[in-house]
This record gives structure tokens, C-alpha cells and sequence, in this order.
């Protein structure tokens, strides 16, 4: 759980909104009392985090606390009384157009939100008086219709595949390690955004007959122990482009991507996750029913049409559990050299440049 003395001061970023002019005076009927006029968003999510620590479960804080800092960047770091309704209108759709988060994940932001603005209503000393955010979730129908919608990812094709990796404006937009490596590695390996962000230089290992390979850990409380550990031989194609040097290069560092800020606090790809959405937005590829993990997606795609089993198929994605009475081995510790040759059957058809230089 949080400990008072964990929990870190945050700065907001304000200058962000200045052009949408969030900084008006707030309307009569919503006139904040003076008294509240020095209780800035950013105090009160401090206090709020730390009041909670002992009451909510640990990874529901945690997520919680992410989606506020996220709400403050956007909102900017103001006294609490003067946010509006107008004003979380414009937070939700900052949320869903510029970081391009589904209606239904803008609606837990937003629910993250009013929890706040509710507990300093209930704490007088605030001299909060209403919640800014009743009314302005976004419709039921809209949530409904996008989850129906996204089922499943949409694999990409092979000319949408040709699109992301060699048309020029795709390439303009790969100007650093990790933009290049990371969905390259969900192409040919099926990892998880947040299991490749997390992966250091001491996470590229050999398995038995020196195959080199990533071992990944999935950072989900609810999967199993079993399932959190996995390992998946790398592909040739992946040790051709230069991943192998490049973790050489990265070795006395604590990760393999240098350059990207990994949230401590939710989803632990969640700012490449929102890069990547930007990017296939500008690129004209981001579709409804695509999610951010579309080239995991495709990679299960592609195997299913090579021929690949679906019991090898599982055993790359990490959903394959521990067996009967749980003392299976996994394929990756029995036949690594059987999920290599499975692997090796992927062939996009695709030409992929050289890494940037670091």
C-alpha cells in the first residue's frame, strides 16, 4: 500500500490549455467561495491519495492516482473551485481526440475525477460546494456501441502493414529507439506494449541450444502466477535489424528505451500507447475497433494463416496456463527450438530500415 512518505509531489503542466482559456472567471452560479481560492487540483490529489492509502486497494489507487495526474496536466493545476462543467467537457475530449482513449476508458478518467471532487466536497474545509463533473459522462449508447465495436483488434493487412513501416511520412515519424523497436517487437514476437516498455538489457536471455529470446512479464494482477512469466525466441528477422547490438548498447542502464517515460503509477505502456495512436491517426490507419495492441493482433493473425497451431499460437501470445494439475512445463522451457521454428514461419513481406541512431 501507499505510505504517506511515497507518495511524490507532482508538477502539472498548465501551459497546455492557456489557448482554450480555462482560466476565465467561473459563472455566478458557480461562484467559488474565498476560502477555497488556495486549494490548487494538485494539493487536494495529494491529499486525497494520501487519505486513501489504507482504504482502497492498492492497484485501484494506483490507477486512480495515474488518471488524475493525467486529468491535472490537462485541467492545468487551478484552485478547485473554478473548474466547470464546460471545462470537463473539454478534458474528455482532449482525452479521446488528442490521447485517443475510447469513450469508455475517458468515462474512468472521469470517474477517477468526480470520486475527487466528491471526498473534497465531503471535506468542509475545502469550501467545495458542487461537483463539476455531474452530467458530463459520455453516453451509455456511445460506450456500448464502441465495446461491441472492439470485440477484437483488427489485424492490419499486408498494405497497411506496407504503410506503417515503409512509406516516408511513417518513417519521418520513427525518430527514436523505442518508436522503432516496439512495434517491431509486437509484430514478431506478440508481446504486450506494457511487457516490451518494461523490458531491460538483462531480459534479452538464451534458452537451452542458444536461442536467444525475450523474457517478458506481464504486469496484470489479475493473471496467474504461472502466466506472468514467459519467454519467446526472438525472431531472425528481429536479430537481423540489430536488436541484439542494440541491447549490448543499453547494458549498465536500466532499460532498453532510452527516452521513454514509463508511468509509475496504471498501465505501464500507456504513453507509448498514446504515441502510437497519434501515429496511426496521422498515418490514416487508426480504425474503430483498432486498439494500441493491433500488432499483437496481427502477429496471431499471420501465424494462424502460416499454418501455425493454435496450441503454439497460444504458447508465443503467453495464454496457455500451467496444464493439468498445474505441473506442465511450458513449451518455451521443453521444445524452445519447436516455438523458433513456428516463429520463423512469419513473413510480412514487408522492408524495414535500419534502426535510428541512438
Amino acid at each position: 500500500m501507499f505510505g504517506q512518505d511515497e507518495v511524490k509531489t507532482v508538477t502539472f503542466a498548465t501551459a497546455a490549455l492557456r489557448s482554450r482559456r480555462l482560466d476565465r472567471p467561473i459563472g455566478k452560479s458557480g461562484q467559488p467561495s474565498l476560502r477555497n481560492s488556495g486549494f490548487l487540483l494538485g494539493g487536494v490529489i495529494r491529499d486525497y491519495i494520501r487519505v486513501q492509502h489504507d482504504k482502497v486497494r492498492y492497484e485501484r489507487l494506483r490507477q486512480a492516482e495515474s488518471h488524475l495526474i493525467r486529468c491535472a496536466e490537462i485541467l492545468g493545476d487551478r484552485p478547485i473551485g473554478v473548474y466547470r462543467p464546460e471545462d470537463i467537457r473539454i478534458l474528455l475530449n482532449e482525452l479521446r481526440s488528442a490521447y485517443g482513449l475510447s469513450a469508455a476508458t475517458a468515462n474512468g478518467y472521469l470517474g477517477s475525477l468526480s470520486a475527487l471532487f466528491n471526498w473534497a466536497i465531503a471535506e468542509r474545509r475545502y469550501g467545495l460546494e458542487r461537483n463539476p463533473c455531474n452530467g458530463c459522462r459520455l453516453p451509455n449508447e456511445s460506450v456500448v456501441a464502441e465495446l461491441r465495436q472492439q470485440s477484437a483488434d483488427k489485424p492490419f493487412s499486408p498494405e497497411q502493414l506496407k504503410i506503417f513501416f515503409e512509406s516516408e511520412h511513417a518513417r519521418k515519424g520513427v525518430n527514436t529507439a523505442y518508436k522503432y523497436w516496439i512495434p517491431l517487437i509486437q509484430l514478431y514476437a506478440g508481446a504486450r506494449i506494457g511487457e516490451i516498455c518494461l523490458l531491460t538489457p538483462e531480459d534479452i536471455v538464451e534458452l537451452p541450444g542458444g536461442i536467444p529470446a525475450f523474457r517478458l512479464v506481464t504486469a496484470n494482477a489479475r493473471l496467474p502466477v504461472i502466466r506472468k512469466l514467459r519467454f519467446v525466441p526472438l525472431h531472425p528477422r528481429l536479430v537481423a535489424l540489430g536488436l541484439l547490438e542494440h541491447a549490448r548498447n543499453q547494458r549498465g542502464h536500466d532499460t532498453m528505451w532510452p527516452g521513454l517515460k514509463i508511468p509509475r503509477l496504471g498501465s505501464k505502456g500507456q504513453n507509448f500507447g498514446m504515441w502510437l495512436n497519434r501515429h496511426l491517426n496521422a498515418l490514416g490507419l487508426k480504425q474503430e475497433g483498432r486498439r494500441s495492441d493491433v500488432f499483437r493482433a496481427t502477429f496471431r493473425a499471420f501465424l494462424r494463416q502460416a499454418g501455425v497451431t493454435e496450441s503454439h499460437v497460444d504458447a508465443l501470445l503467453g495464454l496457455t496456463g500451467s496444464g493439468a494439475g498445474g505441473r506442465a512445463r511450458p513449451l518455451w522451457e521443453t521444445h524452445p527450438d519447436v516455438l523458433l521454428r513456428e516463429l520463423t514461419k512469419l513473413d510480412y513481406g514487408i522492408e524495414h530500415t535500419a534502426p535510428p541512431v541512438s
